[in-house]
């Protein structure tokens, strides 16, 4: 019956089409609405759009700096160079080589630079045996002690012929100072030996002018009384002035004997005063040049040390330059590297500058290392240690960029696990600068875009 209805020219009782020829009217029941399915589509695709843009809205992504780097050794490798270069004599290791810190590398011809520390030394040690002498000289010592350089040295004839002479001047200087003082004192004790002589004549002279006084008293009196001749009276006035005189002499001796042996006390004070000054002076005088040698010694001393070129740290020779004995060296010119063994490996990496503002030190990374090819997709933690302050310059390329360090964390070393890394070895590194929404990393062009379009020209 349904079906029927379904039929059109049909009428309920089955009968043909009308005899009228007309179309029938369309049956109600038939389904002729199409806006419900599409009005359903909007709603889906709606919705789908929506919850895309809310996810986009809120689900965060890790937002980074990607960068090319390269493991480094912390400490970099050591050049080996030579100061004012030569001829090398011996070379001690070979390309590739291990060593450890201090080895001898290679050996430079040494005869200009002993040379030359052997003349400072001799002129140093004689410079070191004058003033032990001078310095006994000013203290009054009966012998002289030498330097400690000296000591060591004692074994050198020319060292030893060198302190023997010092020593000889310093007795003949002593003697003959001593010889000096030994005259004036032997005037000294002749004129003290004089003053006793002139004393006991003054003492006899004094005595002897006492009894002539006396006499004299008692023949006045007798030449008064007519007792005795008057010439004899004026011949012991004539004694007593002559013994008088004597005795004013006598003390006039005395005193200019006196004078005397002050003077030469004086003189042997001022030789010895001379003496000291002059030995003062010239100590002041060896000890500046000393200073002088002892500076110049060490760098001959460095110079000729340096005739012998030594590994700067432990570590495997590379780049060995000069092998051929014979061959000449430049002065600054680079020998060899040492690449440093059991040291601290980092990764450094070349930031470009326009993305400088968004690395700083601290900052987490993800480090894949390409050389590693049984984990491709293996990812490891590191950390920013340090940004350089300013461009650094690519000699080769010309390119300036900021040199970053990235060393990994303890995880990063613990999801390394047995891989071991080589400097020299790639490496891609992304500088973990924080988080932007999938929107937000979207929008981020056209509004550059719409940012610079409404600047004026």
């Amino acid at each position: 019956m349904a079906i029927r209805k379904l039929i059109p020219g049909r009428d309920a009782a089955g009968a043909g089409p009308s005899s009228t020829g007309a179309v029938p009217d369309a049956d109600p029941a038939l389904p002729l609405d199409t806006g419900h399915p599409a009005r359903l589509g909007m709603w889906v695709l709606g919705l789908g759009f929506g919850g895309f843009l809310l996810w986009a809205a809120l689900a965060p992504l890790d937002e980074g700096v990607p960068t090319a780097g390269m493991v480094a050794i912390d400490t970099k490798r050591k050049a080996v160079q030579h100061l004012s270069g030569g001829i090398v004599t011996e070379v001690f290791v070979k390309e590739g080589q291990f060593v450890r810190g201090g080895d001898p590398l290679l050996r430079i011809d040494s005869a200009v630079a002993l040379a030359n520390y052997e003349s400072i030394r001799q002129h140093y040690l004689t410079l070191r045996a004058m003033e032990g002498r001078l310095m006994a000289e000013q203290a009054g010592r009966a012998e002289i002690v030498f330097h400690p350089d000296l000591q060591q040295a004692a074994a050198d004839p020319v060292i030893r012929q060198t302190t023997d002479n010092q020593q000889s001047l310093f007795v003949a200087r002593r003697s003959a100072l001593q010889a000096e003082i030994d005259a004036i004192r032997e005037g000294i004790r002749g004129e003290e030996a004089a003053i006793r002589g002139y004393e006991g004549m003054l003492a006899a002279r004094r005595t002897q002018l006492e009894l002539l006084q006396d006499e004299l008293e008692g023949l006045r009196e007798l030449v008064q009384e007519g007792y005795a001749p008057r010439n004899k009276q004026l011949e012991v006035q004539r004694l007593a002035a002559e013994a008088a005189g004597s005795v004013a002499d006598l003390q006039g001796n005395i005193q200019r004997a006196r004078r005397s042996i002050a003077e030469m006390k004086l003189r042997t004070v001022q030789r010895t005063q001379e003496y000291r000054k002059e030995v003062d002076a010239q100590l002041a005088e060896i000890r500046r040049e000393v200073q002088a040698d002892a500076e110049k010694l060490k760098a001959a001393g460095d110079e000729l040390a340096r005739t012998t070129i030594r590994s700067p740290a432990e570590g495997q020779v590379v780049g060995l330059v000069a092998q051929t004995v014979g061959g000449v060296i430049a002065p600054g010119q680079k020998l060899m590297d040492v690449v440093p063994q059991d040291e601290a490996l980092l990764l450094e990496t070349k930031v470009p500058p326009h993305m400088i503002d968004r690395v700083q030190p601290g900052m987490e990374t993800d480090v894949r290392f390409a050389s590693f090819a049984h984990s491709p997709a293996l990812v490891v933690q590191g950390r920013v240690d340090s940004v350089s302050s300013d461009l650094v310059a690519d000699p080769e390329t010309r390119l300036s960029y900021y040199l970053a360090r990235i060393s990994l964390t303890p995880q990063g070393m613990k999801e390394l696990g047995d891989r071991q890394m080589q400097a020299g070895m790639p490496a891609e590194v992304v500088i973990r600068t924080g988080e932007r929404t999938v929107l937000a990393y979207l929008l981020h062009p056209l509004l550059k875009r719409m940012a610079a379009s409404m600047k004026e020209e």
